[in-house]
């Protein structure tokens, strides 16, 4: 009977652990969840991936309007102009967990039902404040204060900051992706070349010569930037994605802010954007992320972007409307299928299939004024590796 008493009480014990790290990494997620200001005058809005497919049907491995994409866009009222983000709109989480580190050998503490944590820790609080309309940024730094923690395990109740000797530390990375159901393309200046169709020619002086043409716009948008955590309450880098291009970031825990470190081009060759050498935070956590207009590519700073040097193309962002993604996340556990929404199986297009395309289309240039939707988030490669 004590044999048995001692077994149940080691497998008590091991869940109770395992519900209070499961209970910390939703926290950390939620906490180092990133604040995206989308741009002033943006009109193509995010929105939840269910009310988007409400409005599509399957086929031939796209995923097409039911309606004709021209109607859509002349109703502003919509699925393609989604909805204002804050509260209403879902960021899907998606959490790796990579092996747990060893217990500490001072773990046998974990043992006693209660525990009381008192201990002091400098806290800095930072504010993220616009501080005109050029788009400066001004990271305020508080005075530190001394806080202290407290943490009761058999009641569950836990800060972002649990006793290292007591339980496993967490070692894991999370992509946050957001889904807007339309993404906004680059009026080119061309000129019309009659039967060879309209070629790109760079404007004079700022003033198009010839006339300005719409491409690349496409239904179903998937943006996303990721964090990396091992070990400690505060992630070790992180990752941001624009267009084809993406740059790491180190986070330093001195300032308070993510440092860079270096990028990457995905695909093509004319993509090389320049990101900026800091990345702030707000309340001392939330990446401070901006929202390209119409294109919704995730950028550092606010401003003008140059992310392809032929033709040029433009990004700008600045300060529009904070989304606070934390406040409405959905965790997607990529360990285990059987708990994730069934749309997470689809392989396919997010979008409807290329039209109104140049002639040179036949010859593999992707010249069109809707291309493709991109696929899922199922296709995508992680850019942290456990």
């Amino acid at each position: 009977m004590i044999q048995f008493l001692l077994i149940l009480l080691i497998v008590r014990h091991g869940f109770g652990t395992r519900n209070d790290e499961e209970k910390k990494l939703n926290l950390l997620v939620r906490g180092w969840a990133p604040l995206v200001w989308l741009a002033p005058g943006e009109r193509f809005m995010p929105l939840g991936v269910p009310e988007f497919l409400e409005h599509v049907q399957a086929g031939d491995n796209y995923l097409r309007t039911r309606l004709n994409i021209e109607t859509l866009l002349m109703n502003e009222s919509s699925f393609l102009y989604g909805k204002q983000p804050d509260g209403n709109v879902p960021v899907y989480a998606l959490v790796k967990n990579c092996i747990n580190l060893p217990i500490s050998t001072s773990s046998s503490s974990a043992t006693i039902n209660s525990f009381i944590i008192d201990r002091k820790r400098i806290k800095q609080h930072r504010a993220f404040i616009p501080r005109d309309e050029n788009n400066d940024i001004n990271a305020s730094i508080q005075n530190n204060e001394v806080a202290t923690t407290k943490v009761k395990a058999n009641h569950g109740e836990m800060t972002l900051i649990s006793d290292e000797n007591t339980f496993r530390k967490l070692h894991f990375h999370v992509t946050y992706w957001m889904f807007y159901p339309f993404s906004e393309g680059k009026a080119v200046c061309v000129l019309d070349l009659g039967f060879l169709g309209t070629w790109p020619i760079p404007s004079v002086g700022g003033i198009c010569l010839g006339k300005l043409k719409g491409y690349g716009n496409h239904v179903g948008d998937w943006e996303h930037m990721s964090l990396y955590f091992k070990g400690d309450d505060y992630p070790v880098a992180m990752y941001v994605s624009a267009h084809d291009a993406g740059a790491y970031y180190r986070y330093d825990i001195r300032s308070g802010t993510f440092v860079y470190e270096s990028q990457e081009t995905r695909k093509g060759i004319f993509q090389k954007p320049i990101f900026p050498e800091r990345v702030f935070t707000s309340s001392g956590s939330h990446p401070v992320l901006f929202s390209a207009k119409g294109s919704h590519g995730l950028w550092t700073a606010p401003g003008k972007h140059k992310f392809v040097r032929l033709p040029r193309l433009y990004d700008e962002s600045g300060f529009g409307i904070p989304w606070l993604t934390w406040r409405r996340l959905e965790l997607l556990n990529s360990d285990n299928e059987q708990f994730t929404p069934a749309w997470m199986t689809f392989r396919g297009k997010w979008g409807n299939p290329r039209s109104n395309c140049h002639p040179l289309v036949r010859l593999g240039f992707n010249i069109c004024e809707f291309v493709d939707g991109p696929t899922g988030i199922p296709m995508k490669n992680g850019r942290f590796q456990c």
